[in-house]
């Protein structure tokens, strides 16, 4: 038979505070279908229409940004405005509220609640349900179906189990049906549902009942909040007939223990299946067991290990099974006690409680009808060559590369490969990929700081040979300038060398006119030394000032280099602390870069 599809929206039960994501993917490895995690961006973001609303990444998530969404804040507020409503407690309030569970009846009355309804006793009604079901139709298998995380999977990734999921409503539902069908003073109420699951708001969405998802964990946080001491209030009991072994309907294996009150012989024949980390594996393969023939008449399946009990709604995560246990347990006992005055018959059911139900079931009253949701998580499959594309981008290039390290939350390569395709994820997210990037950079770190140091070696050579040359310059300098210093005798010497030339010219001249014609030769001789004597005084002046032009110059310029000289020796000081200071730099920057990448790539990370 051909299931209707939807393609209705889910209603989110789980938001994320981007502000305190850090993409670490918890989220994705908890998460069944993993591909409702949408990790393309800066954080991990929820596909809401492909949550099935387990609540596992609420878990896993150890920096706070996952968060549930529920609706305690705007039940209290219309409770307090005086809004007309009754409420319906889940059996697992016993387990959330120890001890307390009549009381907070009392305080929800007291603060203008109309009525309370006892889920267990809904629970027997749905055991009834599925009696009737197996009865009338024969089934090759019934999948239990008060899980709703487990009722949107299937809707939504296994639709081929659809035709057996249990064709009856849900014990939730099954009360608030009968509230409305057998209670018509409360028909104007709004039904507050005291739950200790999220996915529960997307059943009431489904059905039509159930207007307040009101958790556990959220009610008991509120009332601490608010000052509440439960213990002041009055005991109430709900206002139902009192429900017996079906108290146990949010324990593992509860609605095997109450089936087979009314059977025993079912006893073999249901399958008690819970937890996330057996129970989606376990579905995946009840195909193949229901065409083998080798399936359970019924499975009792729950998504959470604690059932119910530990729902991600309730205060209960982290807390010993037997602590949990023996609340719901010593409930169990109770009931059982306040049943005992019912004598059980032949067919070992007890008959009172039997007439009590029968008053309140009808047949097609509590009908379920499913709806096929899987369009809505198609995901494209790569091709070959966009398969191989993808595994180029992740840096793969052969089957060593194929970690499937679980890094990016999938557990295998092709899912990552995948949720790429899909735009749900980005090579820089693969640990093998930032592995190599980071070995990449190291390398190129390492060619750079290679580099650096040739060059301030070469540097640094050039400033010293530069240093030799400056040093030979000042010291050819000063012996320059000693020579210069020289020009001034010699230009005195020159000087007194004409003066002297002189007076042999004169005495010369005198010496010719005394000796009268003789000399005149004596005189052309005199005349000739005192013209050179004239040259050689002309030329000493003209050479004076030069000279002393020379001096001072070479002083300048001796001046400038040595003054050079030390500011370079000052550089290259400066220059050789410098490239110690950057060889410390770069060396410690290796360092670091080796111990990042050491603890990148440690499997402990």
């Amino acid at each position: 038979m051909s299931r209707p599809i939807s393609t209705r929206r889910l209603s989110p039960v789980i938001t994320v505070d981007d502000t305190k994501c850090v993409n670490c993917h918890a989220c994705i490895a908890a998460c069944p279908v993993k591909l409702c995690n949408d990790a393309s961006g800066d954080h991990v973001a929820v596909d809401h229409d492909r949550c099935i609303g387990c609540g596992a990444c609420l878990k896993a998530c150890s920096h706070g940004a996952r968060l549930p969404i529920d609706d305690t804040d705007a039940f209290l507020r219309d409770l307090q405005a005086g809004v007309p409503m009754v409420g319906i407690a889940a059996p697992g309030v016993a387990a959330s509220f120890p001890d307390r569970y009549l009381n907070l009846n009392g305080w929800l009355r007291r603060r203008g609640m109309r009525a309370i309804f006892d889920v267990s006793y809904g629970a027997e009604l749905t055991v009834i349900s599925y009696l009737e079901h197996v009865k009338a139709n024969s089934p090759a298998c019934v999948i239990a179906q008060p899980c709703p995380a487990l009722v949107t999977f299937i809707e939504l990734y296994q639709p081929d189990l659809l035709p057996y999921l249990a064709p009856a409503d849900s014990p939730m539902v099954h009360t608030m049906k009968m509230v409305r069908e057998f209670y018509p003073q409360y028909a104007d109420c709004r039904f507050a549902v005291l739950s200790p699951c999220l996915a529960k708001k997307r059943e009431y969405e489904a059905t039509g009942f159930g207007d307040y998802n009101v958790t556990y964990r959220a009610l008991v946080d509120r009332l601490q909040h608010m000052g509440v001491n439960l213990l002041g209030e009055p005991a109430v009991d709900y206002d139902n007939p009192p429900a017996e072994r079906a108290v146990l309907f949010s324990t593992p294996g509860g609605l095997q223990r109450t089936a087979e009150r009314w059977n025993p012989e079912l006893r073999d024949s249901i399958r008690k299946i819970e937890g996330p980390h057996v129970v989606y594996d376990y579905l995946k393969s009840l195909p193949a067991m229901i065409r083998a023939g080798k399936a359970p008449l019924i499975i009792d399946c729950l998504n959470c290990d604690l059932g119910c009990n530990g729902g991600p709604g309730t205060p209960n995560q982290g807390k010993n099974p037997d602590e949990v246990e023996t609340l719901i347990e010593a409930r169990n006992r109770q009931m059982q006690h306040r049943h005992r005055r019912f004598k059980m018959g032949r067919r070992g059911n007890f008959r009172a409680l039997e007439s009590s139900l029968r008053k309140y079931w009808r047949p097609g009253l509590y009908d379920r009808r499913y709806v096929d949701r899987s369009a809505t998580v198609r995901l494209r499959q790569p091709s070959a060559s966009e398969h191989e594309q993808i595994f180029r981008a992740l840096k793969k290039r052969d089957r060593r590369d194929i970690l499937d390290c679980c890094a990016c939350g999938y557990g295998s390569c092709d899912q990552m490969a995948i949720a790429i395709h899909n735009g749900l994820n980005r090579p820089t997210n693969c640990h093998h990929y930032q592995q190599l990037v980071i070995e990449e950079q190291r390398g190129r770190n390492h060619e750079l700081v290679e580099t650096i140091r040739t060059a301030l070696t070469d540097i640094l050579e050039r400033v010293q040979t530069q240093q030799i040359h400056f040093s030979s310059l000042v010291d050819k300098t000063h012996a320059m300038g000693d020579v210069t210093h020289k020009f001034a005798p010699i230009v005195e010497a020159i000087t007194s060398i004409s003066f002297q030339t002189n007076l042999l010219s004169l005495n010369a001249s005198i010496e010719a006119v005394h000796a009268g014609d003789v000399g005149d030769g004596f005189a052309v001789v005199a005349r000739e030394v005192k013209e050179l004597a004239e040259r050689s005084r002309h030329e000493a002046q003209r050479l004076g000032p030069y000279a002393e032009q020379i001096v001072a110059g070479f002083e300048d310029l001796a001046e400038h280099i040595q003054s050079a000289s030390e500011k370079l020796t000052e550089t290259l000081q400066h220059t050789a602390a410098a490239q110690s200071a950057t060889m410390e730099i770069l060396a410690a920057s290796e360092h670091q870069a080796q111990r990042d990448w050491a603890y990148e790539v440690s499997p402990s990370s």
